[in-house]
């Protein structure tokens, strides 16, 4: 009985699982269209999952295949992202697929509207989120690194927070800024950075490279544009997303240095004497100053986002969460932001939209700590036999060598902080007269209040303490009013017309008290009243744009287009009427020739493009009021205790002051072959900036000082290309990969009646005299360096052996600094990127790397550690033990202890070579879809960044540098810069 009802069982279980897979695998046909935008598109291979039954799309981009009806249709083609589509008893299937390349349809963000790519006349360049989206950026100018062509972007500190310079096809300006303009969902920033936008909120990057794409912004695009677009809310169900990641962050590389018996030993052979009795006594001891002041430092980042809506109202809202801990102890950031952008139809003809961002950062002693004596450089340069205490908690404030102060003490005991609170809010309204008439309203504000504080305690500033704090507001509105005309004609001729009337006010205005001999530190920076002696000042600037701009596009028979833009710009950093407003003409022509027949019979390109434009563009970024005749102020006690106001004069008025301009001639091609899988864009330019808004010296005997005036010519040109290509794209697995490359070069051409213009110098007491100079002929950047060509092995003209062996270029007999030549410029020659996307079924591999060459690094770290100077008398560079003896006659160094030597700083003997090779990012990715863990899609990440860097430079990091980002006249000088870090990331996001 029993094994009858067991029969009947496993029957019945039989019938019920049978049932359940003729339900499931009962087949249906199921048709549908594969597009990718307006395109259809052909030899999309169909599967249903989990079998090998499949199929293709047809010209028409149309399928047919008999699938279950509850099974899972998969859509794959090369240049495309594959999908995933659920029958769900349906019997048609529409789908539309992203392409992972640059398609012809796509829709780009150009200056106050969008184009199709396919349309473009000028060269821009796109960079979606994608892109980056398994590297743990923080900002944006990380994200470009390294992605886009003829785009330089440099960590000028590793600092959390730290600076970024970002060019454009290079540097025009010797005195007026070379950042570039960015501008986020249409409006143009002056009060914030690009390092205040969260990078998590951004949907895509338009880079704006020739006149005929950048001159729209007329003034404020010479130096290239970026244009931000932010994330929006899509119809639907509301989406729920999460990311976040936590790093490690270690030291590339350290110093190799000295032991402290090794230490010893070279100290008593340079002072002649015995100023370590018994140097092998510190044999296993010593103080590894390097490793006091660096530490691993965690970063943590959160960023939770909200999106949906309806086909009227939809929304997008994050907010974003990251603290930093930097490489330096003591150091570190923690930054809060909160973004809403809301898009809502009110009706068929008009629409509305609100983008409001707030952020609120707090710093903590991230300041430039590129000078001589920061703790960098004395944590390299202290002795490695002194102790960091004198006994119990007292530090020991000075030592055998340098005289710089303990470096320990100084990082841990400075307090410098800074808090920040930023927005930007913009409301647009469109309104659509017509179906080809349109009327745009953009109002923007972007603002920034920031306050700095700082104490010096008794460590810092032994005897006298002191205390300060500054405000800083800065306000910038503008309103845009555009109207645009779209229209087709007879099928063949497409026009688009634009007018814009746009406004820019900004103002700034900051107060800053400050003072010394605080009677106690009890209060840190908050009463500034216990100050002794105490000072304050303040200022306020306001200037203001008005602009006037025309643009026309016309393609005819989707072959021939031409984009011409007409900009007039009025500032009120100029004087005199006629120099206010400058005039930004530009114009863009492009063929393409792969719609003609002789191309297409070919059967070769999925897409030929020939661009060229010319325009001119400007630039009018220098302080308010620099054209005006200025007083100074200054105090004096006339012979009493008492201090009275006067003034001095400042800069003289030059009401002739004008724009400095930029004309800018580009050559380009776009090529698509292998059916859209690989596409090419080259592209060649030639950028010319004159009348440039130069400080010019005024004579001693004249008062002295500078003054502003149009003097001056510098030219760029170079050639970029870039590569996307989608190598392998199967059902399971593909490889995406992009490349892109620049070589460009800067000279002076012109500075007026002047040759050479001498950079102030940096690093005084260890560089004594100028470094860099502006030199017709020379890129910027350019070093003025003593040339060295090592050490006499024997007596010489005068020169003893093992003395250094420098280049009398004057021939007057004797070494000094009118021996100075042009060495190298710290401006790099040519730049590139390779990033790799491997994808098998769930799991993303990424591989990146980014690469700079032919720039010098002047690495004054290096040289205050290598030899005696006057700050330090005794040298902690390992290499320095390898100096010249009887026995050692081919050393690289001099010996030391030499009294008749003389080494320079100021020399060739300290330039090095700042090209590398970086492995920027490698990432392992896995995704959990929806289906497995019934809730949400996860995917985990592990990558690292900045693994490994071939390089020939000795520093810590070839990037950094102690010069300031807005600069590039004066750049690429290491006194002590903060490095960046290498990185080990583990990161989650979860989408809902």
């Amino acid at each position: 009985m029993k094994s009858y009802l067991s029969l009947w069982k496993k029957l019945f279980l039989c019938f019920v699982f049978s049932s359940y897979a003729l339900v499931l695998y009962a087949q249906q046909p199921v048709s549908g269209r594969v597009s990718a935008g307006d395109t259809s598109l052909p030899g999309v291979i169909v599967y249903i999952k989990g079998t090998s039954v499949n199929t293709q799309t047809d010209n028409n981009g149309r399928f047919s295949i008999n699938a279950p009806k509850g099974a899972s249709l998969t859509f794959s083609l090369m240049g495309y992202r594959s999908k995933e589509v659920s029958v769900n008893n349906r019997s048609t299937i529409n789908v539309e697929l992203e392409p992972t390349t640059q398609g012809l349809g796509e829709v780009v963000v150009v200056g106050y509207g969008t184009q199709k790519r396919k349309d473009l006349t000028g060269s821009i360049s796109s960079l979606n989120a994608s892109a980056y989206k398994d590297q743990p950026v923080l900002n944006a100018s990380s994200a470009l690194q390294g992605r886009v062509a003829g785009v330089s972007v440099a960590n000028s500190s590793g600092a959390p927070g730290g600076a970024v310079k970002i060019r454009i096809r290079g540097a025009n300006s010797i005195n007026a800024s070379n950042d570039p303009l960015y501008v986020i969902d249409g409006v143009a920033l002056s009060s914030i950075g690009i390092q205040d936008i969260n990078v998590n909120d951004i949907a895509s990057m338009e880079v704006l490279k020739d006149a005929s794409a950048t001159a729209i912004y007329g003034s404020r695009g010479a130096n290239g544009v970026i244009i931000i677009t932010t994330k929006n809310g899509k119809a639907g169900t509301t989406h729920i997303e999460y990311n976040g990641f936590l790093s490690s962050n270690k030291p590339m590389k350290k110093y190799k240095l000295l032991d402290a018996v090794a230490y010893a030993q070279q100290a008593n052979h340079i002072a002649g004497s015995a100023v370590f009795a018994d140097p092998s006594s510190y044999a296993g001891k010593g103080t590894n100053w390097q490793d006091l002041i660096f530490h691993t430092g965690v970063t943590q980042n959160h960023q939770l986002s909200v999106s949906g809506g309806t086909e009227k109202s939809r929304y997008y809202i994050s907010g974003y969460y990251v603290n930093q801990s930097g490489l330096l102890v003591n150091t570190n950031q923690e930054k809060y932001a909160l973004r809403a952008n809301l898009d809502s139809k009110l009706s068929n003809k008009v629409s509305i939209g609100l983008g409001i961002f707030a952020t609120h950062t707090n710093s903590h002693n991230n300041g430039d700590i590129g000078s001589k004596g920061n703790p960098v450089t004395a944590a390299l340069a202290w002795a490695p036999t002194e102790p960091v205490y004198d006994s119990g908690a007292q530090y020991n404030r000075f030592a055998v060598s340098p005289i710089w102060s303990n470096p320990y003490m100084t990082i841990k005991e400075r307090k410098s902080d800074n808090s920040a609170n930023s927005a930007v809010v913009n409301g647009r309204l469109k309104y659509d007269i017509t179906d080809w008439l349109s009327f745009n309203v953009n109002v923007g504000l972007d603002m920034n209040n920031t306050r700095n504080a700082y104490l010096n305690n008794d460590w810092i500033s032994p005897g006298n303490p002191g205390s300060g704090q500054s405000y800083l507001e800065n306000y910038t509105l503008q309103n845009s009013n555009s109207l645009t005309f779209h229209k087709k004609f007879n099928e063949k001729h497409d026009l688009t017309v634009m007018g814009i009337v746009e406004e820019t006010s900004s103002k700034y205005n900051t107060f800053t008290a400050a003072g010394s001999g605080l009677t106690s530190t009890s209060n840190g920076y908050y009463n500034l009243g216990l100050n002794t002696s105490q000072g304050i000042s303040s200022a306020y600037t306001n200037w203001a744009l008005l602009s006037y701009v025309g643009r026309a596009s016309y393609t005819f028979n989707d072959k021939y287009l031409i984009t011409a833009t007409y900009r007039a710009d009025g500032s009120s950093k100029f004087q005199s009427t006629a120099n206010k407003w400058g005039y930004f003409p530009s114009i863009g022509v492009g063929w393409r020739l792969s719609e003609e027949q002789f191309i297409k019979d070919l059967g070769i390109f999925s897409n030929m493009k020939l661009r060229g434009s010319w325009g001119i563009t400007g630039n009018q970024s220098i302080n308010p009021y620099s054209s005006l005749g200025l007083l100074n102020g200054v105090q004096y006690s006339y012979g009493t205790t008492t201090l009275y106001q006067g003034y001095l004069l400042g800069s003289p008025s030059n009401p002739d002051l004008k724009w400095e301009t930029t004309k800018q001639t580009d050559i380009g091609m776009d090529v698509g072959l292998l059916g859209g899988r690989l596409n090419i864009t080259a592209d060649y330019y030639n950028k010319r900036t004159k009348d440039l808004l130069l400080q010019v010296p005024i004579a001693s005997y004249d008062g002295g000082g500078t003054m502003y005036k149009n003097v001056g010519e510098i030219n760029n040109k170079g050639f970029e290309i870039f590569v996307d290509i989608a190598a392998i794209q199967q059902h399971d697995f593909s490889w995406t990969a992009t490349i892109n490359a620049s070589a460009y070069r800067n000279k002076v051409v012109s500075l007026g009646k002047d040759s050479i213009l001498y950079r102030p110098i940096i690093g005084g007491g260890l560089i004594n005299t100028n470094i860099q100079v502006v030199k017709t002929g020379q890129p910027l950047g350019a070093f003025y360096l003593v040339p060295w060509q090592g050490v006499y092995s024997s007596d010489n003209n005068g020169f003893k052996a093992g003395d250094n062996h420098y280049t009398d270029v004057s021939g007057n007999g004797s070494i000094g600094y009118e021996d100075r030549v042009i060495a190298g410029s710290a401006l790099p020659k040519f730049q590139w990127g390779f990033n790799n996307n491997f994808r098998y079924k769930h799991l993303e591999l990424n591989v990146f790397v980014q690469a700079s060459h032919g720039n010098k690094i002047f690495n004054a770290t290096y040289a205050g550690i290598a030899a005696p100077t006057s700050d330090v008398k005794y040298p902690t560079l390992a290499e320095s033990a390898n100096y010249f003896t009887s026995k050692n006659t081919g050393a690289v160094w001099a010996d030391p202890a030499s009294k008749t030597n003389r080494s320079y700083v100021e020399s060739t003997q300290y330039l090095q070579d700042g090209s590398y090779v970086r492995l920027k990012n490698v990432s392992l990715s896995y995704t959990l879809e929806k289906r497995a863990t019934r809730f949400a899609d996860i995917r985990f990440t592990l990558s690292a960044q900045n693994i490994y860097t071939i390089t020939k430079y000795k520093g810590y990091d070839p990037e950094a540098t102690s010069t300031s980002a807005t600069s590039d006249a004066d750049a690429g000088i290491d006194l002590g810069a903060y490095p960046s870090p290498r990185t080990i990331t583990f990161g989650v996001n979860i989408s809902l």
